[in-house]
């Protein structure tokens, strides 16, 4: 069939109508095209199509950077511009907002950018490893790359585009060591790569899988070829309560970032971007009282809401519910000389039920899922003055806001931040008052 797409929905796809109506999602298409589509059989409603060809193209369109998009899983819109990207994001932001949260009076402000063009951005990535055949003299060829679209099989590449150039490197000469040694790879199942912020660029490598002996000698000779890499850790993907161990060298990353110093262990939560990151805070400096009586800091991470902020605050109460996070973050209160944070580990919801004081200011910032309405209840009923809530999914934001606003919140700045170019992927920070 033919359809013209009017519009770009969460998740990346084009939304389209048959002349009776129907609704249709189309990956990797763009607002305005004119396409003919073949409807994926059996795909459940709203049904999807896929693009069989582009019959007058949008002219947000653009040609993708990378020889594997639309194969790979890890970007949706590369083939837009980066200037509809962002409008797009604002669009679906402030739709999310309306459809969800029935707020339809409430403003968006236009996104932010953190760089120009959004390449090289991600701090952390991770490659997927399986074996890929019997070809060469009985050895099974690896493949390492990131996951196929809807699917576990595995997409190899010769570059990434949004990650720095030294983590391109480090992966091609991996997928060359595992290659050329297949007993190197026996079990491993994953990388995780973390680097630290240019222009040290500073390497952190977990390998995941079952235990190997070659692992350790291979992480001894990562470190000798990249003197940029500081630690290779080793994490067992059969335990689901272990945590990764050193291989070779650090188990974690230090970098300054803001004028703060950070350390951060393999396996732990940082902003996939620094310049997101930076934004982030730039944003809540300007939406915070510049004196803050006290500040609770939930889904607190290795603590950068709470390091940065606890110089105007008397005094900071940080929850986390990730027990091996505590370690990082003590060390960076430390390194910043703060004495002023309190530390609280546990999950948000029972962590808040067992805490009876008021905080002047709340800073959130919840996984993709969003605040469970206990953490919202709790909230609505011990913060005095404000709240800002930072969101990386605008549904589960939209529906939060409902829940809040129908408590007596006012909604005084929605901001989106285009911290992950070229995905669909929206950060979002919101201020609430009473």
């Amino acid at each position: 069939m033919e359809l013209t797409i009017e519009k770009l929905v969460y998740g990346g796809e084009g939304l389209g109508r048959t002349p009776e109506g129907e609704v249709i999602f189309v990956p990797y298409s763009a607002p305005q095209d004119i396409l003919s589509v073949e409807r994926v059989r059996g795909s459940a409603k709203p049904a999807k199509a896929t693009i069989s060809s582009i019959v007058t193209p949008s002219g947000e369109r653009v040609e993708p950077a990378c020889s594997v998009f639309e194969e790979c899983g890890g970007c949706q819109w590369q083939h837009l511009s980066i200037t509809a990207q962002r409008s797009w994001k604002h669009d679906i932001v402030l739709e999310s907002l309306n459809r969800i949260g029935k707020m339809p009076d409430v403003a968006v402000l236009p996104t932010l950018s953190v760089d120009d063009d959004g390449w090289k951005s991600r701090n952390r990535v991770q490659w997927e490893i399986e074996p890929a055949g019997d070809e060469l003299a009985g050895n099974p060829i690896h493949k390492l790359g990131y996951y196929q679209a809807q699917s576990h099989d595995i997409v190899e590449f010769d570059h990434c585009h949004v990650i720095p150039d030294a983590l391109n490197q480090v992966a091609l000469r991996m997928r060359q060591l595992i290659r050329e040694n297949a007993s190197l790879a026996s079990g491993l199942l994953r990388i995780e790569a973390f680097i630290s912020p240019a222009p040290e660029e500073e390497i952190l490598l977990t390998l995941s899988g079952e235990k190997n002996q070659a692992l350790k000698p291979l992480a001894e000779q990562l470190m000798q070829e990249f003197p940029t890499i500081q630690g290779v850790c080793y994490l067992d993907s059969g335990n689901k309560d272990a945590t990764p161990r050193p291989l070779a060298g650090d188990s974690a990353l230090e970098f300054s970032l803001a004028g703060n110093q950070y350390r951060v262990s393999a396996g732990h939560f940082f902003q996939t971007s620094y310049a997101g990151a930076e934004t982030l805070l730039n944003i809540l400096e300007k939406a915070l009282p510049e004196s803050i009586d006290s500040l609770l800091d939930v889904y607190a991470g290795v603590g950068l809401f709470s390091i940065h902020f606890a110089k105007r605050t008397q005094r900071v109460l940080a929850i986390e519910s990730s027990p091996s996070t505590e370690a990082d973050a003590h060390e960076n209160f430390s390194m910043n000389e703060i004495i002023n944070v309190a530390w609280k580990t546990g999950d948000a919801r029972q962590s808040l039920r067992a805490l009876n004081e008021k905080f002047e200011v709340a800073i959130v910032d919840p996984p993709r899922g969003g605040c469970q309405p206990e953490v919202l209840n709790w909230l609505s009923q011990h913060i005095e003055k404000q709240l800002v809530y930072v969101s990386c999914n605008p549904t589960t934001l939209a529906r939060d806001l409902k829940l809040l606003v129908a408590q007596g919140w006012k909604i005084d700045m929605v901001q989106p931040v285009d911290m992950f170019p070229h995905t669909y992927h929206v950060e979002t920070v919101v201020s609430l008052s009473r």
